[in-house]
């Protein structure tokens, strides 16, 4: 079988030595001569394997400064490629790490993650927390919406025509069968993709001179490549954009940073962790439950789906490498290897993969209802992100119902102010209404009554006043109708003189 694996049948060429892998000899000398010329074949096969690259004897110090140079890419096979072949300035284009044939591969993770920690927007995060993928919400991002509901290849399901194609064969004989299946798989793949994997190429260890870890970190560097493109995938509906590129990059942090995962320290938690991380800081969609949840089940998928399935997302990232100004070289350095390893690999090492390391870093729950398929829930919470989000969320949720609390309450004092205050408007109201309403009576009890009851009252009123005044008569007592009655005696006499004393003058006149 694997007839369709095109590469897997033209690429069968061990990697240099470089490697510090042990490749057998191309050339074998049989017979010679003389053992000078013996000697100068030998060169010349060690030369054609790249085991001797100076023949002056300096080869030992010449390949310990090439250990020495930060090394990356698949299973960290180059190195110097960004000072040494590409052109000025194409590694600030492409990568987010400054420098990369300088920078030691021991500070590249911690510089990735003081950047990640400066670029994250607490803001952008809280804008997306809580997005809406109901269609028919106003306030919903479309972008979102149509991420969600999107069927991408690896979750689609066989339509009607092969439902009953596959009931066909079961009435066959088991030849028929066989050469159907057969079929089938040599069909899984379009025209320009069997064209791809009969054009990509890469030097490549032999499978059996791998460790244990050295697979293992192929795998997980593979996890967090495949995140990247389910991200973008899901995000442009199938439908690359010349922002592909650089998102599948940015949230990749094998290829925006060269990173290279060392098991048994790294695990695929650490792998998710990051990815989720990252997916939560750049692109345009940052919700916990998208990234976290649907990214991670997708990625699942993926790998449950077999080798046929890796591929083709693998030639889909290549077609949209291929298509970038800048990230061209990412073909090169990894995911051309990674076509050529993936068709090399039994489907037995995939599955113990999925079983033994993914499957348990998930936790995976069936859910009730529209979603039959189930969700995938990351065990990672997220306070594992390193970046505060639990605090964040907590602080920013309870000033919010602090505040709302608040202004209820306030609302209902201002409620009842305002109606204390009406009933305090309205009793004042009332008053005044009473006093004008006993003015115009007091205006007409002075019209209808003669200055006699007018004098008495304000007599009544003085008497209360100077009562009041001097202790209400218990210390002094007064006859104010006395005092009136002398006031008036006082008056009349004076008034008397003063008309005796006009006569006097008139009489004088006269």
């Amino acid at each position: 079988p694997d007839l369709d694996l095109l590469s897997n049948l033209v690429n069968r060429t061990p990697a240099p030595v470089e490697l510090g892998l042990n490749a057998e000899a191309k050339i074998s000398v049989i017979a010679s001569e003389t053992n000078g010329e013996a000697e100068e074949e030998e060169e010349a096969s060690k030369a054609t394997e790249g085991n001797n690259i100076n023949t002056e004897g300096h080869g030992a110090n010449m390949d310990l400064k090439v250990c020495l140079k930060p090394h990356y890419g698949f299973l960290n096979m180059h190195h110097s490629v960004f000072t040494d072949y590409a052109r000025e300035g194409l590694s600030y284009d492409m990568l987010e790490i400054p420098s990369p044939d300088d920078t030691p591969s021991d500070n590249r993770r911690d510089m990735r993650l003081d950047v990640e920690i400066d670029k994250f927007d607490s803001e952008r995060y809280l804008a997306d927390l809580f997005l809406s993928d109901d269609p028919n919400d106003e306030c919903a991002d479309m972008i979102y919406v149509e991420a969600v509901r999107f069927m991408p290849h690896w979750a689609k399901k066989d339509s009607v025509d092969d439902l009953i194609g596959q009931m066909e064969q079961m009435n066959t004989k088991s030849t028929t069968r066989a050469s159907s299946s057969l079929s089938s798989q040599e069909n899984f793949f379009t025209e320009d993709e069997s064209q791809r994997l009969l054009s990509t190429k890469a030097q490549l260890p032999l499978i059996s001179k791998l460790n244990k870890e050295q697979t293992k970190s192929i795998f997980y560097s593979l996890v967090d490549i495949l995140y990247a493109y389910v991200y973008d995938h899901r995000t442009t509906m199938g439908d690359c954009t010349c922002e592909s590129s650089w998102t599948v990059v940015t949230l990749s942090p094998t290829l925006s940073w060269l990173e290279s995962y060392t098991p048994p320290y790294d695990t695929i938690t650490h792998v998710l962790r990051w990815s989720i991380r990252r997916a939560l800081i750049y692109p345009y969609l940052r919700t916990f439950d998208f990234v976290a949840g649907m990214l991670v089940k997708d990625v699942v998928d993926i790998f449950r789906g077999g080798r046929r399935i890796i591929l083709r997302c693998l030639l889909q990232i290549q077609q949209i490498m291929d298509g970038s100004e800048f990230h061209y070289l990412f073909n090169k350095l990894y995911i051309n290897p990674y076509i050529c390893w993936i068709q090399q690999i039994s489907e037995d090492d995939l599955v113990r993969f999925v079983e033994d390391d993914l499957i348990p870093s998930v936790n995976m729950r069936k859910n009730g209802g529209a979603n039959s398929q189930g969700d995938v829930s990351c065990l990672l919470d997220k306070s594992s992100l390193g970046l505060d989000l639990d605090i964040l969320e907590k602080c920013n949720f309870k000033g919010e119902d602090a505040s709302s609390s608040s202004s209820s309450s306030s609302s209902s004092s201002d409620t009842e102010d305002d109606d204390d205050d009406a009933d305090s408007d309205s009793s004042v109201e009332d008053t005044s209404d009473d006093n004008q309403c006993s003015g115009l009576n007091d205006e007409t009890q002075l019209n209808e009554q003669d200055r006699s009851l007018l004098v008495m009252e304000q007599k009544n009123s003085s008497n209360n006043l100077l009562d009041n005044q001097i202790g209400g008569g218990n210390i002094l007592s007064l006859d104010s109708n006395a005092l009136l009655d002398k006031r008036e005696e006082d008056t009349k006499a004076a008034t008397d003189r003063n008309g005796e004393t006009k006569k006097s003058l008139i009489t004088e006149i006269g």
